[in-house]
């Protein structure tokens, strides 16, 4: 309940019994026994926090630096964190969920919550400043080698996106400067289809390959893509069908 902090005090300093000014002033019966019962108490501060600022700090600072060194501060990663921390400055309080939410809050200027992005683990391990940067490199020697340079209609790329039945996508702590968190291990799904999408330089779009996983194309799954779209099926040859993909880029 919401309440203007003059009205508490005026329902402390009233002659009206703590039910009857309840009613009267809309603020919560057993805050104003409290404060009756306290009077040194401090009227709109709130519940006392548990750690000063100093202490406060340091969890910030500790959720802000282990991302950096590969870790996922998860909900429940952030709590074990704050117990053990807890009991080291000798507090028998263990913080829960509601705590933790309330610590973040006052802290958003510098952590927040943010839901995880799939990527698969191999992507996110193996891509690199260095990695980047050998590609561009690659792609202009290339270009250059093949008098493509001035051709943009037969610049193509092509790029595969993949969509899983399963995954965890976590809310996670982050530094509040942070735009996008990736899921380190997103291509766990049981069952998996792949849109394989190809754009020359000259912004022509070849209409997508979509390949499921199992045995059989169903009809059904053929329906409602964009205008010509092709449709396969595979279990593990997905460069196979990459191949067949790349035939019909090349005959369209």
């Amino acid at each position: 309940m919401k309440y203007p902090v003059q009205k508490l005090i005026d329902a402390i300093n009233s002659d009206l019994s703590s039910v009857v000014a309840s009613n009267e002033f809309n603020v919560p019966e057993r805050t104003i026994r409290a404060h009756r019962q306290k009077p040194d108490q401090k009227i709109g501060g709130g519940r006392p926090r548990y750690l000063n600022d100093e202490q406060e700090d340091y969890l910030v600072s500790l959720f802000k630096l282990l991302p950096e060194f590969g870790f996922t501060i998860t909900a429940n990663v952030a709590l074990k964190l704050s117990n053990e921390y807890f009991k080291s400055i000798g507090l028998s309080f263990v913080p829960r969920r509601k705590w933790l939410k309330l610590f973040i809050k006052r802290h958003r200027t510098e952590v927040k919550w943010k839901k995880e992005e799939k990527m698969e683990k191999i992507r996110a391990q193996k891509f690199t400043e260095q990695t980047r940067k050998s590609w561009f490199s690659l792609l202009k020697s290339t270009l250059i080698k093949l008098d493509l340079m001035d051709k943009p209609a037969q610049i193509f790329n092509c790029d595969e996106t993949g969509f899983s039945d399963k995954t965890k996508r976590q809310h996670v702590i982050v530094t509040s400067t942070t735009r996008h968190v990736f899921e380190k291990d997103g291509g766990g799904g049981k069952h998996h289809t792949t849109a394989l999408i190809a754009i020359n330089a000259a912004g022509q779009v070849i209409s997508p390959f979509i390949v499921y996983a199992g045995k059989t194309l169903m009809n059904v799954w053929c329906k409602g893509g964009p205008d010509g779209s092709r449709y396969a099926v595979t279990k593990k040859a997905i460069k196979y069908n990459i191949y067949c993909f790349l035939i019909c880029i090349y005959l369209s």
